[in-house]
């Protein structure tokens, strides 16, 4: 996916007002953080301001007016980050296991465990490369890269890491990790349903061995916060997949 940013532009009108703007130029949304400093002016909008604006969206952001019978002058900054960092996760969603129905795979990793994990609520499968992963819960596709074909146990090897990551409809992502190379089955803006395949599993990137490294998170402006979710596991049993237990997808 090419990248090619967020930009912000002012338009001054007749009266000489100031119009704001964001223009996110990517395939992906945006959050977009504008703070500035005015002299002689009102603003519409408390500053700073964030906005989400979705993949090709030029979004107007606001107003600023001149106070009459003074000086006046403006400037401003600004800074983005994708994903929907107001995003608040629904706590009460239990999330499907990553791959088809009557399989079972041993969890290598839990959550915050060494020593990858640290400060993660991630979970590692165990899976041979090119094993089927499946949609955790319904959403649409933010980033797709397969391009990749090399992995290593090291964290230099993290920029060739293929991936998947989806969006919920609460803002939340799902990140599905270290896919084989063309290991993506789906494409950017693509909806999709829990349970349907969307990828096949490798061992690009910062990795040992063939597996799936699965991650729930928010954006926020500081970078990834991961969340602590729960999942459909064994016999009914709702709960979190914990490390050197095997579980079987039975929805």
């Amino acid at each position: 996916m090419q990248e090619k940013g967020v930009t912000v532009f002012h338009e001054q009108l007749p009266d000489k007002s100031i119009r704001i703007f964001a223009k996110n130029l990517t395939e992906v949304p945006q959050s977009v953080k504008i703070e500035g400093t005015i002299k002689g002016m009102e603003s519409s909008e408390s500053l700073p301001m964030v906005l989400l604006v979705a993949p090709g969206e030029t979004k107007y952001a606001f107003l600023l007016t001149p106070e009459k019978g003074t000086s006046y002058s403006y400037n401003y900054k600004y800074t983005y980050i994708q994903g929907d960092v107001t995003a608040v996760h629904n706590d009460d969603y239990v999330y499907q296991l990553p791959f088809r129905k009557g399989e079972s795979y041993l969890v290598g990793q839990g959550y915050n465990e060494r020593p990858t994990h640290m400060d993660q609520y991630a979970v590692d499968f165990n899976m041979d490369e090119g094993t089927t992963i499946c949609a955790i819960r319904d959403g649409v596709v933010m980033q797709a890269v397969d391009n990749n074909s090399k992995g290593c146990p090291k964290e230099e090897c993290t920029q060739y890491n293929n991936f998947i990551l989806v969006r919920h409809e609460d803002g939340s992502i799902a990140d599905y990790s270290h896919l084989k190379k063309r290991g993506a089955l789906v494409t950017i803006g693509q909806e999709v349903k829990a349970g349907q395949p969307i990828g096949l599993s490798g061992s690009t990137g910062w990795a040992s061995g063939p597996h799936l490294h699965l991650e729930v998170y928010v954006m926020r402006f500081t970078g990834q916060q991961s969340v602590k979710v729960e999942y459909h596991l064994n016999k009914g049993t709702i709960g979190i997949p914990r490390s050197m237990e095997s579980y079987t997808q039975e929805l």
